[in-house]
């Protein structure tokens, strides 16, 4: 969340030390009609496609955009690692006595359906089936914020036209002319910045968070089908740490020795 506003605020820091280097004021950049008109008719346009049930979910949608971090594929890695030696040690079943450490559901399902027996194919199958049903959710999602994006510059070029047709019906005042240009031009400026600084770049940060999960999801799901075929802790390491970046390939005996340390945790420190 920190980046993404940063970013924001970097965009406006630029345009406003461009505008003082250039001796203007940021008055000029302000209209409330320009972004009344941009803003809630590229709104109109999205919602259109949408079913009303979908519509209210997208402030949930934002708000988990902004604040969620990006799939920790390390730590699931690790928290295979430990299961697998769980299994090795103690048996199959041993391993739903750890389930309530596993905090993503999605994983836990997937472990629990081991623990109950089912054979690997049908984990295979019943994995898949969730994924693909939360990738078309991701995909619904962002296609949203991607088709405001497309909008909102049309509709600024239709507030400038607008603009223009009002300015042509006033030609009698010249010096009004000035005025009316600036205005029917600002709802143009307005369409390519909630384009380029809002929808666009939080459908971005959501295409990368639904990369981030479905990746981890698809790594967890091949860790715990060799896991239920007997393979060692070691070598489902091994396997595991192909999905990661050679930056990350720590090994077993690193996971085992900090088995609590996340990627993240590392990052922060």
């Amino acid at each position: 969340m920190a980046l993404f506003i940063g970013g924001i605020a970097l965009i406006f820091v630029a345009i406003g030390i461009a505008m003082v280097i250039d001796g203007n004021a940021l008055s000029v950049l302000l209209s409330m009609s320009s972004f009344v008109l941009v803003f809630f008719a590229t709104l109109g346009a999205g919602v259109m496609a949408y079913r009303p049930t979908e519509l209210r979910k997208i402030p949930t949608i934002m708000k988990s955009g902004l604040k969620q971090q990006p799939s920790d594929l390390d730590a699931t890695v690790t928290q295979l690692a430990a299961m697998a030696d769980v299994a090795r040690r103690e048996g199959m079943l041993a391993l739903e006595a750890r389930l309530d450490e596993v905090e993503d559901p999605s994983i836990r399902q997937a472990l629990q359906l081991v623990v109950d027996g089912l054979d690997a194919e049908a984990v295979r199958e019943m994995v898949e089936i969730d994924i693909s049903a939360v990738e078309q959710r991701h995909t619904a999602n962002i296609g949203f914020f991607q088709a405001l994006g497309g909008y909102a510059p049309t509709f600024g070029m239709v507030g400038t036209v607008i603009g223009l047709i009002n300015m042509l019906q006033n030609l009698t005042n010249p010096e009004q002319l000035g005025v009316g240009m600036a205005l029917a031009l600002l709802t143009t400026l307005y369409g390519v910045m909630l384009a380029n600084v809002v929808f666009i770049p939080f459908a971005t940060r959501l295409q990368r968070l639904s990369e981030a999960e479905i990746r981890t999801r698809e790594a967890a799901l091949d860790g715990i089908i060799a896991l239920q075929g007997g393979i060692s802790p070691r070598l489902l390491v091994e396997r595991l740490e192909t999905y990661l970046p050679p930056e990350r390939r720590i090994g077993y005996q690193e996971r085992a020795n900090r088995p609590a340390r996340t990627a993240a945790a590392e990052e922060a420190a």
